[in-house]
Protein backbone atom coordinates (compact mmCIF):
# COMPACT_ATOMS: atom_id res chain seq x y z
CA UNK A 1 0.00 0.00 0.00
CA UNK A 2 3.06 2.43 1.02
CA UNK A 3 4.43 1.13 -2.38
CA UNK A 4 1.27 2.19 -4.36
CA UNK A 5 0.79 5.44 -2.80
CA UNK A 6 4.28 6.79 -3.91
CA UNK A 7 3.54 5.51 -7.23
CA UNK A 8 0.50 7.77 -7.38
CA UNK A 9 2.46 11.01 -5.76
CA UNK A 10 4.99 10.42 -8.03
CA UNK A 11 2.07 10.03 -10.87
CA UNK A 12 0.42 13.34 -9.83
CA UNK A 13 3.92 15.53 -9.40
CA UNK A 14 5.16 13.87 -12.35
CA UNK A 15 1.60 15.15 -14.53
CA UNK A 16 1.85 19.21 -12.23
CA UNK A 17 5.47 19.16 -14.05
CA UNK A 18 4.08 18.44 -17.57
CA UNK A 19 1.09 20.63 -17.63
CA UNK A 20 3.55 23.30 -16.14
CA UNK A 21 6.21 22.57 -18.80
CA UNK A 22 2.94 23.12 -21.27
CA UNK A 23 2.16 26.46 -19.96
CA UNK A 24 5.39 27.98 -20.17
CA UNK A 25 5.99 26.41 -23.64
CA UNK A 26 2.58 28.13 -24.59
CA UNK A 27 3.83 31.41 -22.85
CA UNK A 28 7.18 31.39 -24.97
CA UNK A 29 5.39 30.87 -27.97
CA UNK A 30 2.95 33.21 -27.44
CA UNK A 31 6.03 35.86 -26.87
CA UNK A 32 7.98 34.71 -30.15
CA UNK A 33 4.70 34.88 -32.51
CA UNK A 34 3.52 37.85 -31.02
CA UNK A 35 6.81 39.77 -31.34
CA UNK A 36 8.05 38.01 -34.74
CA UNK A 37 4.89 39.36 -35.77
CA UNK A 38 5.08 42.43 -35.10
CA UNK A 39 8.69 42.61 -36.73
CA UNK A 40 7.38 41.27 -39.95
CA UNK A 41 4.97 44.25 -40.21
CA UNK A 42 7.28 46.72 -39.83
CA UNK A 43 9.64 45.14 -42.51
CA UNK A 44 6.64 44.85 -44.78
CA UNK A 45 5.46 47.97 -44.84
CA UNK A 46 8.98 50.01 -45.32
CA UNK A 47 9.18 47.23 -48.02
CA UNK A 48 6.09 48.06 -49.87
CA UNK A 49 7.35 52.21 -49.20
CA UNK A 50 10.85 50.95 -51.02
CA UNK A 51 9.15 49.39 -54.11
CA UNK A 52 7.35 53.04 -54.30
CA UNK A 53 10.66 54.44 -54.62
CA UNK A 54 12.01 52.18 -57.03
CA UNK A 55 11.72 50.78 -60.57
CA UNK A 56 13.58 48.23 -62.81
CA UNK A 57 15.62 45.49 -61.30
CA UNK A 58 15.96 47.24 -57.67
CA UNK A 59 12.35 47.13 -57.61
CA UNK A 60 12.08 43.62 -58.21
CA UNK A 61 14.71 42.61 -55.46
CA UNK A 62 12.27 44.37 -53.05
CA UNK A 63 9.28 42.20 -54.37
CA UNK A 64 11.11 39.36 -53.70
CA UNK A 65 12.49 40.24 -50.15
CA UNK A 66 8.61 41.32 -49.51
CA UNK A 67 7.88 37.73 -50.61
CA UNK A 68 10.47 35.89 -48.14
CA UNK A 69 8.54 38.54 -45.23
CA UNK A 70 5.03 37.56 -46.29
CA UNK A 71 6.67 33.09 -46.21
CA UNK A 72 8.13 33.82 -42.63
CA UNK A 73 3.81 35.29 -42.45
CA UNK A 74 2.66 32.49 -43.52
CA UNK A 75 4.74 30.22 -41.08
CA UNK A 76 3.98 31.57 -38.21
CA UNK A 77 0.34 31.77 -38.87
CA UNK A 78 0.31 28.16 -39.75
CA UNK A 79 2.36 27.41 -36.35
CA UNK A 80 -0.10 29.03 -34.41
CA UNK A 81 -3.17 27.10 -36.29
CA UNK A 82 -1.51 24.20 -35.84
CA UNK A 83 -1.55 24.73 -31.82
CA UNK A 84 -5.12 25.81 -31.63
CA UNK A 85 -5.96 22.65 -33.12
CA UNK A 86 -4.11 20.60 -30.63
CA UNK A 87 -5.16 22.20 -27.64
CA UNK A 88 -8.78 22.50 -28.53
CA UNK A 89 -9.13 25.67 -27.93
CA UNK A 90 -12.39 26.27 -30.37
CA UNK A 91 -15.53 24.25 -30.66
CA UNK A 92 -17.36 23.30 -33.37
CA UNK A 93 -20.65 25.07 -34.16
CA UNK A 94 -22.52 26.79 -37.02
CA UNK A 95 -20.90 29.07 -38.76
CA UNK A 96 -22.05 31.52 -41.38
CA UNK A 97 -20.08 30.27 -44.53
CA UNK A 98 -20.97 32.84 -47.09
CA UNK A 99 -19.23 35.39 -44.71
CA UNK A 100 -16.19 33.65 -44.02
CA UNK A 101 -15.29 33.49 -48.08
CA UNK A 102 -16.46 37.02 -48.46
CA UNK A 103 -14.19 37.91 -45.76
CA UNK A 104 -11.40 35.61 -47.41
CA UNK A 105 -12.32 37.14 -50.94
CA UNK A 106 -11.43 40.84 -49.37
CA UNK A 107 -7.74 39.56 -48.00
CA UNK A 108 -7.02 39.18 -51.73
CA UNK A 109 -7.74 42.54 -53.27
CA UNK A 110 -5.80 42.04 -56.05
CA UNK A 111 -6.62 38.44 -57.06
CA UNK A 112 -9.06 37.96 -59.94
CA UNK A 113 -12.04 36.05 -57.78
CA UNK A 114 -15.69 35.45 -59.15
CA UNK A 115 -18.09 34.14 -56.18
CA UNK A 116 -21.61 33.95 -56.18
CA UNK A 117 -22.83 35.15 -52.99
CA UNK A 118 -24.93 31.72 -51.67
CA UNK A 119 -26.22 31.82 -47.74
CA UNK A 120 -25.25 28.89 -45.87
CA UNK A 121 -24.68 27.70 -42.34
CA UNK A 122 -22.28 25.11 -42.20
CA UNK A 123 -20.90 23.54 -38.66
CA UNK A 124 -17.09 24.46 -38.34
CA UNK A 125 -14.96 26.80 -35.72
CA UNK A 126 -12.96 29.83 -35.77
CA UNK A 127 -10.33 28.68 -37.60
CA UNK A 128 -12.34 27.83 -40.41
CA UNK A 129 -11.36 31.29 -42.38
CA UNK A 130 -7.77 29.13 -42.86
CA UNK A 131 -9.30 27.01 -44.93
CA UNK A 132 -9.99 29.54 -47.88
CA UNK A 133 -6.48 31.46 -46.90
CA UNK A 134 -4.69 28.47 -47.78
CA UNK A 135 -6.58 27.54 -50.97
CA UNK A 136 -6.83 31.07 -52.14
CA UNK A 137 -3.15 31.48 -51.33
CA UNK A 138 -2.00 28.63 -52.94
CA UNK A 139 -3.49 29.31 -56.08
CA UNK A 140 -2.72 32.60 -56.15
CA UNK A 141 1.21 32.11 -55.20
CA UNK A 142 1.22 28.85 -57.64
CA UNK A 143 -0.71 29.99 -60.32
CA UNK A 144 0.33 31.77 -63.63
CA UNK A 145 0.31 35.45 -63.38
CA UNK A 146 -3.01 36.60 -64.09
CA UNK A 147 -4.40 33.72 -62.52
CA UNK A 148 -8.17 33.62 -62.34
CA UNK A 149 -10.34 31.83 -59.70
CA UNK A 150 -13.90 31.09 -58.68
CA UNK A 151 -15.25 29.44 -55.40
CA UNK A 152 -18.14 27.30 -55.64
CA UNK A 153 -20.72 26.69 -52.59
CA UNK A 154 -23.74 23.79 -53.43
CA UNK A 155 -25.54 21.93 -51.41
CA UNK A 156 -26.19 18.50 -51.31
CA UNK A 157 -28.65 15.63 -48.81
CA UNK A 158 -27.23 17.88 -45.62
CA UNK A 159 -23.37 18.41 -46.70
CA UNK A 160 -22.03 21.25 -48.44
CA UNK A 161 -19.59 21.28 -51.06
CA UNK A 162 -17.36 23.82 -51.73
CA UNK A 163 -14.88 24.18 -54.65
CA UNK A 164 -11.94 26.70 -55.41
CA UNK A 165 -10.57 26.27 -59.15
CA UNK A 166 -8.05 28.12 -60.56
CA UNK A 167 -6.72 28.38 -64.22
CA UNK A 168 -2.68 27.82 -62.74
CA UNK A 169 -1.00 25.08 -63.98
CA UNK A 170 -2.95 22.22 -62.51
CA UNK A 171 -1.52 19.58 -60.13
CA UNK A 172 -0.23 16.66 -61.77
CA UNK A 173 -1.93 13.05 -61.81
CA UNK A 174 0.89 11.11 -59.08
CA UNK A 175 1.21 14.22 -56.97
CA UNK A 176 -2.96 14.16 -55.98
CA UNK A 177 -3.09 11.56 -53.61
CA UNK A 178 -0.15 13.19 -51.80
CA UNK A 179 -1.11 16.71 -51.73
CA UNK A 180 -2.35 16.90 -48.74
CA UNK A 181 0.07 14.56 -46.88
CA UNK A 182 2.51 16.41 -44.20
CA UNK A 183 5.86 18.23 -45.71
CA UNK A 184 5.13 16.72 -49.40
CA UNK A 185 6.32 19.18 -51.98
CA UNK A 186 4.56 19.15 -55.66
CA UNK A 187 6.44 19.37 -58.56
CA UNK A 188 6.25 23.11 -59.29
CA UNK A 189 9.92 24.71 -59.00
CA UNK A 190 7.87 27.21 -56.35
CA UNK A 191 5.97 24.50 -54.16
CA UNK A 192 6.18 24.63 -50.96
CA UNK A 193 6.72 22.15 -47.70
CA UNK A 194 2.98 21.61 -48.10
CA UNK A 195 2.31 22.46 -44.43
CA UNK A 196 -0.49 24.99 -45.40
CA UNK A 197 -2.31 21.81 -47.42
CA UNK A 198 -1.93 19.46 -44.99
CA UNK A 199 -3.44 21.82 -42.23
CA UNK A 200 -6.42 22.60 -44.43
CA UNK A 201 -7.37 19.18 -44.86
CA UNK A 202 -6.83 18.45 -40.58
CA UNK A 203 -9.21 20.83 -40.09
CA UNK A 204 -11.10 19.75 -42.95
CA UNK A 205 -11.79 16.64 -41.07
CA UNK A 206 -12.04 17.89 -37.59
CA UNK A 207 -15.31 19.90 -39.16
CA UNK A 208 -16.63 16.28 -40.21
CA UNK A 209 -15.54 17.36 -43.88
CA UNK A 210 -13.04 15.46 -46.87
CA UNK A 211 -11.17 17.05 -49.53
CA UNK A 212 -10.12 16.45 -52.50
CA UNK A 213 -8.38 17.99 -55.48
CA UNK A 214 -8.86 17.29 -58.86
CA UNK A 215 -9.01 18.62 -62.42
CA UNK A 216 -10.76 21.94 -63.44
CA UNK A 217 -11.17 20.58 -66.66
CA UNK A 218 -11.57 16.69 -66.81
CA UNK A 219 -8.58 15.03 -67.84
CA UNK A 220 -6.46 17.91 -68.30
CA UNK A 221 -4.29 18.65 -65.20
CA UNK A 222 -2.48 21.82 -67.34
CA UNK A 223 -5.79 23.47 -67.56
CA UNK A 224 -6.01 24.26 -63.44
CA UNK A 225 -7.04 22.88 -60.46
CA UNK A 226 -9.74 22.35 -58.48
CA UNK A 227 -9.79 22.15 -54.92
CA UNK A 228 -13.10 20.87 -53.71
CA UNK A 229 -14.22 19.86 -49.73
CA UNK A 230 -17.47 19.65 -48.32
CA UNK A 231 -18.68 20.64 -44.37
CA UNK A 232 -21.58 19.39 -42.72
CA UNK A 233 -24.48 22.07 -43.23
CA UNK A 234 -26.14 23.92 -40.45
CA UNK A 235 -30.16 24.12 -40.69
CA UNK A 236 -30.27 26.66 -37.91
CA UNK A 237 -28.25 29.74 -37.27
CA UNK A 238 -25.85 30.04 -34.17
CA UNK A 239 -27.63 31.74 -31.38
CA UNK A 240 -26.33 35.53 -30.87
CA UNK A 241 -24.23 36.12 -28.01
CA UNK A 242 -25.35 38.19 -25.10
Amino acid sequence: MIGSGSDITDRIRAEEELRAAHGEANLYLDIMVHDINNANAVALGYADLLAEMLEGRERQMVWKLRSGISRSIEIIQNVSTIRRLRSGETTVRPIDLDAVIRAGIAHHPDAAIVYEEKPVWVMADDLLPEVFTNLVSNSVKFGEPGVEIRIRVEEDDGMVEVSVEDTGPGVPDPVKPLLFTRFVRGTNTRSGKGLGLYITRMLVERYGGSIRVEDRVPGHPECGAAFRFTLRRCDQPATPRS
